[in-house]
């Protein structure tokens, strides 16, 4: 944490050194591909003709007889990031409820600095994380003070929706499948082609479907080995300290119950079926605005440490500037349990 003597400020490089604790499974999932700006107001090119183009057969031997390929179509259009800061300033009170003995007042600073660093830090990942959970489940950026207001990524249309049957004599599968086709038509053979794999967030009752149904319990145990960590048969592999995750054939699937920032859009009971694709959805990412000189290296956290206080206190500061974007919000499919 270099000190600048021109401006009496730190700068913490890499905030990112904290670990998460928070169990922020949007964030933790990587769906959405972080791209950094220079600035907090951005032109978004999207794309409105994906092209599938083959190239026709042509005689050999003819010179002038060439295919060409298209380019696609695209409207760009300007957004602003939403923005958002914290800001603490240590003080006497800090350093007396601290109760650190043995330790001088250099060493108390930069104890309650450390301690606000990493809650600041704490505060802006649950912000976006929470931003993301709005974009992915609720198809929208809310933003009071970004010039294009709130954003909806369907445009007034209506969310995709399946109703999956769960009665004993249904197949859970058979139904995963069709909502895999689902996805694909509504992204199109080129983004389709684009697929790395699927991702299930369920609650409830279609958690547990998901998990027990006897389709599920037949496939797990006739085609996968007794000691294969992902056959029910044995045990269920945590992958997050929070929240139960599994895999079924090639989709991936988290249990959400209880995680009431995703079930208020997918439902106590209901699942969303997002599926991964290139370019599918971003995070843009900005600078921070309020000092000068510091902060202002693109990222998504900006941190730094000054001198705000006449008497000598040092302030942390924490910037950030994001914005996410969904691109195929009608190829994720929110779906409901029936018996």
């Amino acid at each position: 944490m270099p000190f600048d003597t021109r401006n009496n400020a730190f700068e913490y490089s890499s905030p990112f050194e904290y670990s998460n604790e928070n169990n922020l499974i949007i964030t933790n999932l990587g769906l959405f591909e972080e791209e950094n700006h220079t600035k907090n107001s951005i032109l978004l090119d999207k794309i409105l003709i994906e092209s599938n183009e083959t190239a026709p057969e042509k005689m050999p031997y003819a010179q002038s007889d060439w295919n060409s390929a298209q380019r696609s179509d695209y409207t760009s259009i300007l957004y602003d990031m939403v923005y958002t800061n914290s800001l603490n300033t240590v003080s006497s009170r800090d350093i007396e409820l601290l109760r650190a003995p043995g330790s001088d007042h250099e060493e108390n600073i930069a104890m309650v600095l450390a301690e606000y660093s990493q809650r600041q830090y704490s505060q802006i990942s649950n912000t976006v994380e929470q931003y993301l959970i709005d974009a992915l489940f609720g198809l929208k950026v809310e933003s009071q003070y970004a010039g294009q207001g709130n954003i909806d990524f369907l445009a007034g249309n209506a969310k995709t929706s399946y109703v999956m049957n769960v009665a004993n004599t249904a197949n859970v599968f058979e139904q995963l499948d069709e909502v895999n086709r689902i996805i694909n038509v509504k992204l199109g053979s080129g983004l389709a082609k684009k697929r790395k794999g699927t991702v299930i967030l369920a609650a409830g009752n279609a958690a547990k479907a998901l998990k027990y149904h006897q389709s599920i319990k037949d496939y797990m145990v006739y085609t996968l080995s007794l000691n294969d960590s992902d056959n029910f048969a044995t045990k269920i592999v945590s992958q997050n300290p929070a929240f139960s995750s599994w895999k079924l054939d090639t989709v991936n699937v988290i249990d959400v119950t209880g995680y009431t920032e995703i079930t208020d859009y997918i439902g106590e009971n209901g699942f969303a079926v997002v599926p991964m694709v290139d370019g599918g959805f971003k995070l843009h990412t900005g600078i921070g605005v309020r000092h000068s000189r510091l902060g202002r290296e693109p990222g998504l956290v900006h941190q730094y440490m000054t001198d705000v206080d006449r008497m000598g206190w040092p302030a942390i500061h924490t910037e950030s500037a994001f914005l996410p974007q969904v691109n195929v919000p009608d190829s994720i499919v929110f779906g409901s349990v029936s018996s």
